[in-house]
């Protein structure tokens, strides 16, 4: 039962990227939904393990056949997300409704969660001699441990989903009928031990079936949810896919349009800020370049332009699908590409420029809001010349605003604001802010008339349009509002306030009924949150709950620090996926190797399980304490002492749970992936934008209190 725990651990984490990788490409990318499908992902594992753990009869002759079925449901369940769209009648692009997609990323990836749940409770069971629970969780952290690694670093640069799907159905199948054979009598075959050899090497005679069929699912499945499809990647930071049709191009990133080609979006993005300077010579482009950017900015008399570009993949697709006219900007003298993330660029140019334009989607999500906070605006004003011009844009409503735009608005032009004295808002449907460190013209003919001296002739921004923007009621009316606006939450980078908004303001386009809830959102006192933990306890403690309680406080502490983690990583290196990869993969070690301690130390279970309780209070006071400017060594250090805590308690917890130890271990295995499901939902989505990085941290350490509590 090693092999198959094994693969439960390594079929779980690939399966769990796959899916949330085509969920989010399938409905809006926000935080909630992350949270929501990592929850739902935990939770229904939880429920297929307590339901395993109950389970009487055929108990190892089942894991077989779970796996062979699990081999089959994940490409299953992948089509059924390209799919849904269809299903539900939304055209690509759109948003769906969020009824619907709540119901979608719940019910979608239940099948396969509870099937792997069940089979860890089943296959734990089975496992001979003592300390089987232990072994079980041992074997399960090494497969996903292994899953991680290969699907960060291998899978996500050379396969395609179906593929990697079909490659680990492969292994599924393989470690199922060498199952079979196993537990079948010995037949008088000549060679039949080598038969079960043959079988464990069958995913790399598979292989080759596996690269074709999955190519051809790919895209099969692909022309499911979009017509005039032109092209289809995925890389490391999500999906891009490109529509065609005559002479345009429609370019979508993550299921949502990122730019069409033949668009006059560009030269509102660009021609403003450049015109608010009376020389630019050098101009930093973090985003939006492809899309029409870099071309409108090239027009103006620039000596140099640096674009900054996440994804590499969006470069190659740009050279070879855009308009030869459109592409060739790229190899513009003046021109300069840069491929990393935006923020670290800023971070270490150790240069200056005249203007520095950001064009990136709203803060909604917390790696993309490190863009929008105080300390980010900061690091721009370090970079522009004295003079200098910083311009960012946000979705927006040409006449009024809801209460939520408002309040997203109001938080971004008042943390633009810490830092630069002058700050000018352009509204429209897309509201624009230009901040310097000196006056902004806002007399038209200052603009119109550099836009003749520099021969710029746009189709959108005309002299015609630059004067109505500057001279309509809703010029001054705005800038008067968003000046009313001075007691707003500051956008900050331990604070991360704006996605909370953001998601706010998404969610009251679907059910305006919950704006009170949110008007009414404040943080939590500490106080009121440790008196409800140790009530919790006390009561964990009365109905003789104390170690399942303990393990559930575990997974959520464990959980809620990777949050933390990973954002404080972003935050202070960037996103660039191989890094923020490898604190993931840091975490799971940690599990593995902790899981491998914790059974070692299971003799004094109970002194050394209220030693990890503490021990994660203690580093969750630390990581609320410690400077965000930590060094990628430190953050790897910290996750891993967060994984490895973690995997030493459930260990210790079942040796002291007592009872049939598989049997137990499916139950506490239920505890804790319950536990993580509330981390996940809950320290994401609400916890980091309202009460901080620092207050959250302090919370999971009283949870840790409370686990203590419990078991003393």
């Amino acid at each position: 039962m090693a092999l198959p725990l094994f693969a439960v651990g390594f079929t779980a984490v690939v399966g769990q990227v796959l899916l949330m990788r085509e969920l989010v490409a399938a409905f809006y990318g926000n935080e909630l939904l992350f949270g929501l499908i990592l929850a739902a992902w935990l939770a229904w594992g939880a429920v297929g393990s307590a339901a395993a753990a109950r389970w009487r009869r055929g108990v190892g002759r089942t894991v077989g056949p779970g796996l062979a079925l699990a081999a089959l449901l994940l490409p299953a369940q992948l089509g059924l997300v390209r799919g849904v769209r269809d299903l539900l009648g939304v055209p690509p692009g759109a948003f769906v409704e969020l009824a619907p997609t709540v119901l979608a990323v719940i019910l979608i990836p239940a099948p396969l969660c509870a099937l792997l749940g069940g089979l860890f409770s089943l296959a734990a069971r089975s496992l001979p001699g003592p300390a089987a629970g232990a072994r079980a969780y041992l074997w399960e952290s090494a497969g996903s441990v292994t899953g991680g690694i290969l699907f960060s670093f291998v899978f996500i640069h050379w396969l395609d989903p179906f593929q990697i799907a079909l490659l680990v159905g492969s292994l599924d199948l393989a470690l199922a009928m060498h199952l079979r054979l196993s537990a079948s009598p010995r037949p008088r075959v000549p060679g039949f031990p080598y038969l079960r050899v043959l079988l464990l090497c069958a995913p790399a005679f598979l292989l080759p079936v596996s690269l074709a069929l999955g190519r051809a699912l790919h895209t099969a499945t692909l022309a499911w949810q979009w017509s005039d499809l032109a092209f289809a990647t995925d890389s490391p930071y999500g999906r891009l896919t490109i529509l065609a049709r005559g002479e345009q191009r429609a370019f979508f990133e993550n299921g949502a349009l990122s730019f069409e080609t033949q668009s006059t979006f560009p030269e509102e993005v660009v021609h403003f800020p450049l015109l608010a300077h009376p020389a630019p010579r050098s101009v930093l482009l973090v985003g939006g370049g492809v899309g029409g950017d870099l071309r409108e900015a090239l027009r103006h008399p620039v000596e140099e332009v640096v674009y900054v570009e996440l994804d590499p993949a969006v470069i190659e697709a740009a050279r070879t699908h855009l308009p030869p006219q459109e592409s060739a900007v790229l190899d513009d003298p003046r021109a300069r590409l840069v491929l990393t993330d935006g923020r670290r660029y800023v971070q270490t140019a150790g240069r200056t420029f005249d203007v520095v334009i950001l064009d990136l989607p709203e803060p909604s999500t917390g790696a993309l809001n490190r863009f929008y906070t105080v300390e980010f605006f900061a690091e721009v004003r370090a970079v522009l010349t004295p003079g200098g011009v910083f311009s960012l844009g946000l979705p927006s409503a040409e006449n009024y605003w809801s209460p939520e735009l408002a309040r997203r608005n109001g938080s971004v032009y008042w943390s633009l604001r810490e830092v630069f004295p002058e700050v000018l808002v352009l509204p429209g449907e897309h509201t624009f802010f230009l901040a310097s460190d000196r006056p902004l013209p806002t007399d038209p003919a200052v603009l119109t008339g550099r836009m003749a001296e520099r021969g710029i002739e746009a189709r959108w921004v005309t002299p015609a349009y630059v004067e109505y923007v500057l001279t309509t009621d809703r010029f001054s009316q705005v800038q008067a509002e968003l000046l009313e606006m001075a007691d707003v939450r500051r956008n900050r980078d331990r604070w991360p306030v704006c996605y909370y908004y953001d998601l706010a303001l998404w969610l009251s386009r679907f059910y305006p009924g919950l704006r009170p809830l949110f008007e009414q959102a404040r943080p939590v006192s500490l106080i009121w949150t440790a008196m409800g933990l140790a009530v919790l306890a006390g009561l964990a403690r009365w109905r003789k709950r104390a170690i399942p309680f303990a393990v559930a406080v575990v997974g959520l502490t464990e959980m809620g620090l990777e949050m933390v983690v990973l954002l404080s990583f972003q935050v202070a290196h960037g996103t660039l996926y191989g890094r923020v990869s490898l604190v993931v993969t840091g975490f799971m070690a940690g599990l593995a190797g902790g899981a491998a301690v914790g059974r070692r130390l299971a003799g004094r279970a109970r002194p050394v399980l209220l030693g990890v309780l503490g021990g994660l209070a203690c580093l969750a006071v630390g990581m609320a304490l410690l400077p965000l400017a930590l060094p990628e060594a430190a953050y790897l250090l910290l996750a891993l002492t967060a994984g490895g805590l973690g995997g030493m308690a459930f260990p210790l917890a079942v040796a002291l749970a007592g009872g049939e130890e598989g049997q137990t271990a499916g139950l506490l295995y239920a505890a804790d992936l319950a536990g993580g499901c509330l981390g996940a939902l809950a320290t994401a989505t609400l916890a980091i934008p309202l009460l901080g990085l620092g207050q959250t941290a302090f919370t999971l350490a009283l949870a840790g209190l409370a686990g203590i509590m419990a078991v003393w």
